[in-house]
C-alpha cells in the first residue's frame, strides 16, 4: 500500500456554546507532576448511512463538541502554572481527508507512526498548549477516525473515556442523560505547588524508541490466565494481571542493560477503589503507581511469581485506601506519601523503570456519535514515552491489545520472544 497522504482541509477554535461560573482551576500535586503530554484515543467508524456529508457530520462533531464543552469547561481553558484558567479560549478542531487510502486497507496493517496522522501535531506543545485537539478525518470510502488529545496533566485515560462518551452522547441529542463531570482532583491529591518540582532525566545522547502492536485474542488470554495461574496464590488471575505478567517477562529478558534493576510501575485508577470518596466522573489524575521489582537484579521473570506480586501491590493498595474516618484528603496525603518514599529510592543510574498502562474496562466502544459504535480504538500518549505499554480492551471486550514502546534494540529482541508468539497473535489487520 502506498504511503497514506493526510490532507488538512480546515481549522477551527470550538468554544463552550455557555459561559461557566468556574474562573480557576487548581491541579493536583499529581496533575502537576504528569510529563508534558497528551492523552489520546483513536476512534475509527465504518460508513453509515445517516452520514449525509462531510461537511454535515462536521458541523454535528463541532456543535456537540460545543455543548460539551459547556460542562466540561476547563478543557477549553490553559494551564497557567499549577492552575487552569478557565478562560474560554476553546479547542482546536482540525478536519481533514483521505483519497488514497480507504479505511479498510489502513486497518489491514494498522501501526504507531501511521496512526499519528489522525492527530493534529502541527499544535505548539508549550505551557499554555490547547488542553483539548480534536481532528475529524474522512476517508473516500465513507469511513472516518476521530482522534481525541487532552492534557495529560488534566485529564488520565479514565477521564478521556468520560469526556469521549460524554461527547458521543451529545452527538446523539441525549445530552439530558450525560453525568456532570466532577473537576476536583484536589479533593484526593493535594494541591500543586509551583516550588515543587521533579528531577528530569537527562536525554542526553537517548537512544531511539519504537511502539508496536501485540494483539492478545480471547482464547489465548485464557490460555496465558490458565499459564499464569497459581492455587495457593492466585488461582484466578484478571486478564491484565497475566498480561502484564507475559510482557514484564519479555521486557526483562529483552533489555541487555544487567546494570540496572528493573522495576515495574503500574498506574492504577482510584476511581474503582474508593468508590465511596471518588466520582467515576471525576476529572484528573486520579491514580496510583504501584512498583515491583524484578528479584533483586534476576535476569529472568516467572510469569506466575510475577502475578503474585502484582496481586500483592494491589493488596496493598487495598489496605492503604482503607481509612476508618472516610476522610479522602487523609488518604490522599498517604497515597502521597507512599509513591514519594518508593519513587525516592529509585535512581536512574541502578533502576529501569517499565510501565504498564491498562485501559480495560474504559467503555471506549461504546463511543456512538450517531452513526454506529467504533469498528476500533486504539490509545497511547503523544509524544510516546520510553518504556511504556497501554493495554486496552479488544473490540469483543475479551481479548487485549497492547501498545508497547521499547528502546529499538530492545524492541528487536522483545518481538522475537518465542513465549510472545505464543500467546500475542501474529495477525495484525483489523476486522470490519
Amino acid at each position: 500500500m502506498e504511503t497514506m497522504k493526510v490532507e488538512t482541509i480546515s481549522q477551527e477554535i470550538i468554544k463552550p456554546s455557555a459561559p461557566n461560573d468556574l474562573r480557576t482551576l487548581q491541579l493536583s500535586m499529581v496533575d502537576h507532576l504528569m510529563p508534558p503530554v497528551y492523552t489520546v484515543a483513536f476512534l475509527f467508524y465504518t460508513k453509515d448511512d445517516s452520514i449525509s456529508s462531510q461537511e454535515h457530520t462536521s458541523h454535528k462533531l463541532k456543535n456537540s463538541l460545543s455543548q460539551t464543552l459547556t460542562r466540561f469547561h476547563p478543557f477549553a481553558g490553559r494551564i497557567r502554572g499549577v492552575n487552569v484558567d478557565c478562560n474560554n479560549e476553546g479547542a482546536l478542531f482540525v478536519d481533514a481527508r483521505v483519497d488514497n487510502c480507504s479505511l479498510s486497507d489502513f486497518l489491514r496493517s494498522p501501526d504507531f507512526e501511521s496512526l499519528q496522522h489522525f492527530l493534529p501535531l502541527d499544535a505548539v506543545a508549550t505551557p499554555t498548549w490547547p488542553l483539548l485537539l480534536v481532528k475529524a478525518t474522512y476517508f473516500q470510502c465513507g469511513g472516518m477516525a476521530i482522534g481525541i488529545s487532552i492534557s495529560h496533566k488534566l485529564a488520565d485515560a479514565a477521564s478521556l473515556s468520560t469526556f469521549i462518551r460524554a461527547w458521543a452522547t451529545t452527538a446523539r441529542g441525549e445530552s439530558d442523560s450525560v453525568a456532570s463531570p466532577e473537576f476536583a482532583a484536589t479533593k484526593l491529591y493535594p494541591p500543586a505547588n509551583e516550588a515543587f518540582k521533579v528531577p528530569v532525566e537527562d536525554q542526553a545522547g537517548k537512544r531511539k524508541s519504537v511502539t508496536k502492536r501485540f494483539v492478545f485474542v480471547a482464547s489465548k488470554v485464557e490460555e496465558l490466565k490458565s499459564k499464569a495461574a497459581s492455587v495457593d496464590a492466585v488461582p484466578r488471575p484478571t486478564r491484565v494481571q497475566s498480561v502484564t505478567s507475559l510482557l514484564w517477562r519479555c521486557v526483562v529478558a529483552a533489555s541487555p542493560d544487567t546494570t540496572r534493576e528493573k522495576v515495574l510501575v503500574q498506574p492504577a485508577n482510584l476511581r474503582s477503589k474508593i468508590p465511596s470518596l471518588l466520582s467515576e466522573n471525576l476529572i484528573g489524575n486520579l491514580m496510583f503507581s504501584t512498583m515491583t521489582l524484578n528479584g533483586s537484579g534476576k535476569d529472568e521473570v516467572e510469569i506466575v511469581e510475577a502475578v503474585k506480586e502484582l496481586k500483592k501491590r494491589a493488596d496493598e493498595l487495598a489496605l492503604l485506601v482503607q481509612d476508618e474516618e472516610g476522610s479522602s484528603m487523609t488518604i490522599g496525603l498517604k497515597l502521597v506519601g507512599q509513591m514519594m518514599d518508593s519513587y525516592s529510592k529509585l535512581s536512574y543510574e541502578t533502576h529501569e523503570p517499565y510501565t504498564v498502562s491498562s485501559w480495560c474496562k474504559l467503555q471506549l466502544y461504546d463511543s456512538s456519535f450517531g452513526w454506529g459504535s467504533p469498528v476500533w480504538v486504539a490509545g497511547n500518549v503523544f509524544p510516546a514515552l520510553d518504556n511504556v505499554s497501554v493495554l486496552i480492551d479488544a473490540k469483543d471486550g475479551e481479548g487485549i491489545e497492547a501498545w508497547v514502546t521499547l528502546h529499538e534494540e530492545d524492541m528487536s529482541l522483545f518481538e522475537q520472544n518465542q513465549e510472545l508468539h505464543a500467546f500475542a497473535s501474529p495477525i495484525l489487520d483489523v476486522l470490519v
